[in-house]
């Protein structure tokens, strides 16, 4: 079976055999075909809950343009020479536009990253700076509950405040995108944990979900405090292509693109198998981004597997184990990676990564087996499961989301899913 494999790196195709005598089923999500960029610029000039970028642009003296990082799918260089160009019919040219990257607590970004992300042109011939979460930030007071608000300098210094991101499902906020990319990408890392530490207290895993999402509350307040403007959203598919552009209102639009979003990654479900795969593709680029895998099943395996089964997680960890300054080991948020967390119970954890060592992944479960070869994979996989497993393989599970969740805010609000 033939999977996309390192976004970013490669996007090439990797072949994964199995014994010929398993049931072998590909799970996919909907999907959707690519946009072609007149679509995609008739929605940015035709925002959602707000006036158009140029409008805006001839209001304000200095633009800042807050764009996510390489962990996320999008490919924003093909959109952002059509903000540019709102922002300079609007009167706000190279000289007066600063890009800060929404890093949040990631790792920086490389010279060359940064052109894969925005292009060539842009990196040559304007500003462009990065959040750091531990210093370059002022505080803006808290949040109704209780969250110091500290935010990048840089951002604040400009009068029109706009943010490029992705709506993918996101494990604690719902789905990234909308304010998340200001309010976790431009935060100091007091701001970082303490809406991260909002999770404790979820009534389950929120992946895909926002009603009733209290860390997407929180951050939506920190939104409306930093003054963000105007958003431009993508939605992709299983190719990392873009489907849909949603722009405008940070909350506004965002709704519009989740409704769009939930309908293209929505994923049915098939009967429980003895060995289910989920591979990170497009978010593989380090071990930080692994958990993401597991959206496809709603973080609780027991919609996929048997319980005496086996969860195989692949990446490529094109960048290996990655940084989080928040949660990676010996920051203040650092934690175990437990079973409850990954939704795995009492079932059998596999991690495939060709770019990973044993000590990588030192706070996962201690019965988690790494691989770094596929047969390796399978070698385990037969030895626990004999000669007839069933196998149910997800080909984007970063992406993925069970059909009941997407449609789960819908139902709770009274709102048609799409």
């Amino acid at each position: 079976m033939k999977l996309r494999w390192q976004a970013w790196y490669g996007d090439h195709e990797i072949d994964l055999d199995f014994p010929v005598e398993w049931q072998v089923e590909r799970v996919g999500m909907v999907d959707a075909p690519a946009a072609d960029l007149e679509t995609l610029a008739q929605s940015l000039s035709n925002p959602i809950g707000a006036p158009s970028l140029r409008e805006l642009a001839g209001t304000s003296k200095r633009a800042v343009i807050v764009v996510e990082d390489i962990t996320r799918p999008s490919q924003m260089s093909m959109i952002i020479p059509l903000i540019l160009a709102e922002l300079e019919a609007g009167g706000i040219g190279p000289e007066a536009t600063t890009f800060v990257i929404g890093l949040g607590a990631h790792t920086p970004m490389r010279r060359s990253e940064l052109i894969m992300k925005l292009g060539e042109s842009i990196v040559r011939n304007y500003a462009i700076f990065q959040n750091q979460p531990h210093e370059n930030r002022e505080y803006l007071g808290k949040t109704r509950r209780g969250t110091p608000i500290y935010i990048n300098r840089f951002y604040l210094q400009a009068d029109l405040r706009i943010s490029v991101g992705s709506i993918v499902p996101h494990g604690l906020a719902g789905f990234a995108g909308g304010v998340k990319t200001v309010a976790v990408g431009m935060a100091g890392i007091e701001t970082l944990h303490a809406n991260h530490a909002r999770t404790r207290t979820a009534p389950g895993p929120m992946a895909g979900r926002i009603v009733g999402n209290d860390c997407r509350d929180d951050l939506e307040e920190i939104g409306r405090v930093v003054g963000l403007q105007f958003i431009v959203n993508t939605v992709v598919n299983s190719l990392r292509e873009f489907v849909a552009l949603f722009a405008g209102d940070p909350i506004e639009a965002h709704r519009a693109g989740v409704r769009f979003a939930r309908h293209v990654y929505a994923t049915q479900l098939p009967p429980l198998a003895d060995i289910a795969v989920f591979n990170a593709y497009p978010k593989d680029s380090d071990l930080v981004q692994l958990v993401n895998s597991m959206n496809a099943v709603g973080r609780d395996l027991r919609r996929a597997i048997k319980p005496d089964g086996s969860a195989v997680l692949m990446t490529a960890c094109s960048h290996g184990a990655g940084i989080h300054y928040l949660s990676s080991v010996g920051m203040r948020g650092y934690g175990p990676v437990s079973r409850e967390k990954l939704g795995i119970r009492e079932r059998g954890l596999i991690i495939f990564s060709p770019n990973l060592s044993r000590s990588d992944i030192s706070n996962y479960p201690a019965d988690t087996c790494l691989y770094n070869e596929w047969p390796e994979v399978i070698g385990e996989l037969q030895r626990r499961h004999g000669d007839r497993a069933t196998v149910s393989v997800f080909p984007n599970a970063a992406l993925q989301l069970p059909d009941s969740i997407a449609t789960l805010d819908a139902q709770a609000s009274g709102a048609e899913a799409f």
